[in-house]
């Protein structure tokens, strides 16, 4: 299941994965198995969403016709304690109780750890009865914070319009993982509109600005369950519409944003799996797993911009679901 998860954050930067056997999960039943995974991945697809959107922009001004502007972006989202687990209630599941006896508990999902060992039982009707070892987060102990970065650059265009363009080519991130990313914004100066707001000592922009993440992981060496061509594939759409302000100095500016930010995430098991255990045992299943999850909300930014010769740097940060912290180094005219 940590095979899994992987993709989720997988340019993320370093993390440590613990190992767990994919089919832990799928021997619970394909149905039950989907649920678990939709709580178990929402955060971290959330927390995908939310950090995507950020670091679109630095000023409310936009590029003369043809002058561009080329980086990079770093971007740190917190995860707050409440985002590291979900409640898991067996009346939700099918023929599925905790071995403890309990109706719910408290169970870790991608971005979070077990206290303890939580062990669930599949009723089979039989008299032997399966156990399975729920499994922990992406790594040895919670995480707090998601670091995530990408080349990005801005070009002038006719009538006060920018394009935004970010790009992280296919890479292979971990063993057997790849990822890549790309998206594009425009961004529009309201302040060239009317002549009396030239005059005033701040500049107003709108953005729209989409991003595209997808993840690659081959599994077959390591799931721990024959079959074929199994890979782990994600996709995170994220999309950002924002209001920009920003000051006029000369050397150091200050800006910050009102926006609303939407997406989603979907992650899919693929391949065959011949399962050996719990109400799927002897049989062959194809594809098994697919779930999608959405996020929505508010964010405010706010930051500040130095700029020296043709090269500038920019540190703000951002209240939203998840609060983050962009940092972009820049060169350009």
């Amino acid at each position: 299941m940590k095979k899994y998860t992987l993709l989720l954050v997988l340019f993320l930067g370093p993390v440590t994965f613990s190992q767990t056997d994919i089919d832990q999960i799928i021997q619970i039943g394909i149905e039950n198995a989907e649920r678990f995974s939709k709580d178990y991945f929402a955060p971290a697809g959330e927390s995908l969403v939310n950090a995507m959107s950020n670091g679109w922009y630095n000023t409310a001004e936009v590029k003369k016709l043809w002058h561009f502007e080329a980086g990079i972006v770093g971007n740190l989202s917190f995860v707050r304690e409440e985002k590291q687990s979900f409640v898991l209630y067996t009346l939700e599941y099918t023929d599925l109780t905790y071995r403890n006896g309990e109706a719910f508990q408290t169970v870790a999902n991608a971005l979070g750890v077990n206290q303890e060992e939580i062990v669930v039982v599949i009723n089979q009707g039989q008299a032997t009865e399966l156990e399975v070892v729920l499994p922990d987060g992406i790594g040895d102990s919670e995480i707090n914070s998601l670091p995530s970065g990408f080349i990005q650059g801005s070009m002038g265009l006719i009538k006060s319009t920018e394009i935004k363009l970010r790009f992280l080519p296919r890479i292979k991130a971990v063993q057997d993982a790849e990822i890549q990313l790309y998206g594009v914004a425009f961004q529009h100066e309201f302040t060239d509109w009317v002549f009396p707001l030239k005059r005033w000592p701040v500049r107003l922009s709108g953005l729209l600005g989409y991003t595209n993440v997808k993840g690659f992981y081959d599994i077959n060496a390591s799931s721990g369950i024959e079959g074929a061509d199994q890979e782990v594939r994600l996709n995170t759409n994220s999309w950002l519409l924002t209001s920009v302000v920003s000051t006029k100095l000369p050397v150091l500016n200050f800006y910050g944003g009102l926006g609303y930010y939407f997406g989603s995430s979907d992650a899919d098991l693929l391949g065959t799996y011949q399962i050996q255990n719990g109400p799927l045992a002897s049989e062959t299943v194809i594809d098994p797993i697919s779930v999608k999850n959405k996020a929505k909300g508010v964010k405010a930014s706010i930051g500040a911009k130095v700029q020296y010769g043709i090269f500038s740097a920019n540190i703000d940060y951002t209240l939203q679901n998840y609060n983050n912290l962009s940092l972009g180094l820049n060169f350009g005219w």
